[in-house]
């Protein structure tokens, strides 16, 4: 089975969107892809938005433009939606 390449400058984004991908399933936004089924986890959708946070402060002014804003807003947008999430609840 052939694997797409992907172009070792593109990984860093590869990265932020995993992880946020994860978030957003923690968050209940998007279905677990394991279940099909939106699930709520509070807790993990928290750490994984931490792991992006500390990502954000320890690359600050070594990113490109597109990267860091790419990064930026993905935090942005989570911790929103958590906080929404978390006092709708």
């Amino acid at each position: 089975m052939n694997q797409p390449r992907i172009d070792p400058k593109d990984l860093f984004t590869v990265l932020i969107t995993q992880l946020s991908s994860s978030a957003w399933s923690q968050l209940g936004v998007n279905p677990n892809p394991l279940t099909g089924k939106k699930e709520t986890n509070l807790e993990a959708a928290g750490m994984t938005i931490g792991i992006l946070e500390a990502l954000l402060f320890k690359t600050a002014g070594n990113l490109n433009k597109s990267e860091d804003k790419f990064l930026s807003e993905s935090v942005s947008n989570l911790k929103t939606t958590l906080v929404k999430t978390t006092n709708g609840k």
